[in-house]
């Protein structure tokens, strides 16, 4: 009897076995609903490292590739560089080689011809020298005797065999000469006569040999002079030719050196690039392999948490399952086994259990502010009291678990929308923050651009500028190069023309008025008298004149001559610089068409990028209602909710326990009874 009421008063203080069961199903599905949230949490900082880490090593592929193509570009370049400047290098070699050996040979000539001229004009000169002296000693002669004969016919003879041995005599003067030779060696009495001749005869004999010699002299003075005139050409030809191969051969050694300059440049460059390309190529490699390994772990990481997540779910959805199962099909065998007798009032303790459990859900609505548990702490109040049965509590405890199952999963809805949230909200900040960069940066390389080509528009004007002023400044110094080319032929000709005319007035006036005539007695009755003394003056100044002729034509000459080099000098130098700029203007043209291009991509890329950071702000600005705007935060509201749940599971600990004790209440007196 004593161990039966100890079993009472065990049971009465018991809970009852399903509702045991169904908290402890409760309490699983939190157990769950918690580890799912922490491997969620943990997931989804592996997936955004496994993000992160891809965008940036696909970053750094795309960069490795563009590093690479850019090499490649560069040594593609470089190689083409090395070919046109190897070409541009054999064919100055060869025409540097061309133009000295044709200024080796145009010298060699001119040293020739320099020899011949000065062998040929010394020639030349002795024989005006020797027919001077024998001029001057038939003069003398004649003038002291009247005659040619005796010791002075020897100094003849000799004069006029020293001519035959003149090489620079003609072969007809030369025949002459011998003729005459001949006949003074003769037995002509005639020509060696012991008398005086006759004055007809004296002039006949004389002035014929004189005639000769005169006529012989003059040639050999015009092949002088035109001996002089055409050394003075020739070497005025040859200084041009030689300053003008001089000047190409500077020039063409210049543009060796500048191609040989270049192509040590780019071939240091492409060996650079080509160092630089191995690296880059292994580097891109490697990052191509990590970037397949960390998507393959990836994707097999979040294999596995799906995997899981399912696994989680078919957990939860079974213990909901089985716990509405069991709510469903044991209340009336619950009733039977565990229930208590109807009861027409409630007793004392059933009524101090229900105010008690009102209590506790009012307060715990005051306390969260929970218009729900509010209602319900009424609608409990109400279904206590109005309750009847065997189990006055039923209905309230179904209640009490109604919300408890309502708050586990609202609490496990909100988990998975704070982790979504949460998840959208990260990658949302991460993509604008990912965009913004990259429009910044494409913004800054598009600055860069445009203020580059404002200052190649800048420098390709100022080019133009230079070009146009040059060739404004050539044009100019064509036409004074005409002007004074013109003026130059009008003066020569002029010169040229006066000492031609002077020259021909002298030879006229010496034949006429020479010093021999001057001591020839003439009778005063029947010969003219020659104005020798006044033709003396006249013919000194005409020489004067005609020196001053000869030297102003040598001064226009070497004038014209500096002028012609200076001209060509600075022509020459204006065309390299030409040259230099055109180029220029070239390449800068070229890199702006470069540049311009690029700012056409860079706007293009910038407008993409625009576009889908508008996209993920405006997807951003509608995460912002359901995952920002909230009056508490997801930790204060799980705190409240775990709060309710808690106290609601005390209540129902409570209505549980009072069942029990009303059911060992009424047992014990049926059996008593």
């Amino acid at each position: 009897m004593q161990m039966f009421l100890a079993l009472l008063a065990v049971s009465a203080t018991a809970e009852s076995p399903i509702s045991k069961v169904l908290e402890l199903m409760s309490s699983l599905q939190q157990k769950v609903l918690k580890e799912g949230e922490a491997e969620q949490k943990a997931y989804e900082k592996f997936a955004e490292w496994c993000k992160d880490e891809a965008v940036a090593k696909q970053y750094e592929i795309e960069t490795g590739e563009g590093n690479v193509e850019s090499l490649s570009a560069t040594i593609e370049k470089e190689g083409a560089t090395i070919s046109v400047e190897e070409s541009k290098i054999d064919d100055v070699a060869k025409k540097i080689a061309v133009n000295t050996k044709d200024l080796t040979a145009a010298t060699e000539i001119r040293k020739k011809e320099a020899g011949d001229f000065s062998v040929a004009d010394a020639d030349l000169a002795e024989t005006i020298d020797m027919l001077s002296r024998a001029i001057g000693i038939i003069e003398k002669n004649m003038r002291e005797t009247g005659f040619i004969q005796g010791k002075n016919n020897k100094e003849v003879m000799t004069a006029l065999n020293a001519l035959l041995q003149a090489s620079s005599i003609s072969s007809g003067d030369r025949t002459t000469l011998t003729a005459l030779v001949q006949q003074a060696q003769g037995d002509d009495d005639d020509f060696l006569q012991s008398a005086a001749p006759a004055p007809k005869a004296y002039e006949s004999q004389s002035g014929g040999i004189l005639d000769i010699l005169e006529d012989m002299k003059e040639k050999a003075v015009a092949m002088k002079n035109d001996g002089v005139k055409g050394e003075m050409n020739a070497k005025h030809s040859f200084e041009m030719l030689e300053q003008s191969l001089k000047n190409t051969i500077t020039q063409d050694e210049k543009e060796l050196a500048e191609s040989k300059s270049i192509k040590a440049a780019a071939e240091e460059a492409k060996a650079i690039a080509e160092g630089d390309l191995s690296m880059a190529e292994k580097e891109l490699a490697e990052d191509k392999k990590y970037l397949s390994e960390l998507s393959t772990d990836c994707q097999q990481k979040a294999a596995d948490w799906e995997v899981s997540t399912k696994s989680r779910a078919e957990e939860l959805e079974a213990l909901a399952t089985a716990k509405k199962i069991i709510a469903e099909k044991t209340g009336g065998a619950a009733e039977q086994a565990y229930g208590l007798l109807q009861q027409t009032s409630l007793s004392k303790s059933t009524s101090d259990a229900a105010d008690k459990v009102v209590s506790m859900l009012q307060g715990l609505g005051k306390t969260n502010k929970d218009v729900a548990l509010s209602q319900l702490a009424l609608r409990v109040k109400a279904a206590v009291e109005m309750q009847t049965g065997a189990d006055p509590f039923a209905k309230v405890k179904g209640m009490i678990q109604e919300m408890i199952d309502k708050l586990v999963a609202d609490a496990a809805a909100e988990a998975s929308h704070k982790a979504f949230c949460d998840k959208e909200m990260s990658e949302s900040k991460a993509k604008i923050e990912d965009h913004t960069s990259t429009i910044d940066k494409f913004t800054t390389r598009k600055d860069k651009a445009t203020a580059a080509i404002e200052k190649l528009t800048e420098e390709l004007a100022t080019l133009a500028d230079e070009l146009a002023t040059m060739a404004k400044q050539q044009a100019t110094m064509d036409e004074m190069r005409g002007e004074q080319k013109a003026t130059y032929a009008e003066a020569k000709k002029d010169y040229e023309d006066g000492i031609e005319g002077l020259t021909m007035a002298l030879q006229i006036l010496r034949d006429y008025y020479a010093e021999k005539e001057s001591l020839i007695q003439q009778p005063a009755t029947s010969v003219h008298s020659k104005a020798t003394g006044e033709a003396t003056g006249i013919i000194g100044m005409l020489e004067v004149a005609q020196s001053d002729f000869s030297k102003m034509l040598a001064d226009a000459t070497v004038e014209e001559e500096s002028a012609i080099k200076e001209y060509e000098k600075i022509t020459q130098e204006n065309q390299v610089t030409k040259a230099i700029k055109e180029a220029d203007i070239k390449y800068k043209t070229s890199e702006k068409a470069s540049l311009e291009k690029q700012i056409s991509e860079l706007t293009s890329d910038i407008e993409g990028e625009q576009t889908e950071l508008d996209a993920v702000l405006d997807y951003y600005e509608k995460l912002k209602p359901g995952c920002i705007a909230k009056p508490m935060t997801y930790e204060e509201r799980k705190a409240r909710r775990e709060s309710e749940i808690a106290g609601l599971k005390e209540a129902l600990g409570i209505l549980e326990g009072e069942t029990a004790t009303s059911f060992l209440a009424v047992r014990t007196r049926r059996h008593l009874a």
